[in-house]
């Protein structure tokens, strides 16, 4: 078995405010992962990722009160660890992931990727959209 080293990688979060519904909105969530110069992505990748209810990523979400659910789009695979709100997500061979978040009326949350360097990477608001 080869042994591989981890190039920098880093990755740039695009939320858009979705339509609201009568308890929740739907936020769509596009992530570009680059390679260490910038580059579009040419490979997959695989971070942790979580919901965070602070800018800066120092607390958890909680399932069903601050996200109704997570849905993968056309682009990735996320895999959840704790019910809506941590896991693991990875990249197609040319680095995009979208996702759909749901978030309860009133709700905001900043999803926090954690790249292999061990930064993170955050978003911008993820609102419940009226």
């Amino acid at each position: 078995m080869g042994n591989r080293m981890t190039q920098n990688i880093d990755a740039e979060i695009t939320v858009t405010n979705g339509a609201a519904g009568a308890t929740a909105g739907t936020d769509t969530v596009a992530i570009q992962f680059n390679g260490p110069n910038g580059e579009d992505a040419v490979e997959r990748y695989t971070v942790p990722w979580y919901l965070s209810n602070d800018e800066y990523g120092n607390s958890l979400s909680t399932t069903s009160t601050d996200v109704t659910s997570n849905a993968i789009g056309t682009d990735g695979l996320l895999i959840e660890l704790s019910s809506n709100v941590a896991g693991f997500m990875t990249c197609e061979s040319d680095g995009d992931v979208d996702l759909a978040i749901v978030i309860p009326s009133g709700k905001t949350v900043y999803l926090v990727l954690v790249m292999p360097d061990g930064h993170l990477v955050i978003s911008d608001a993820i609102t419940y959209a009226t």
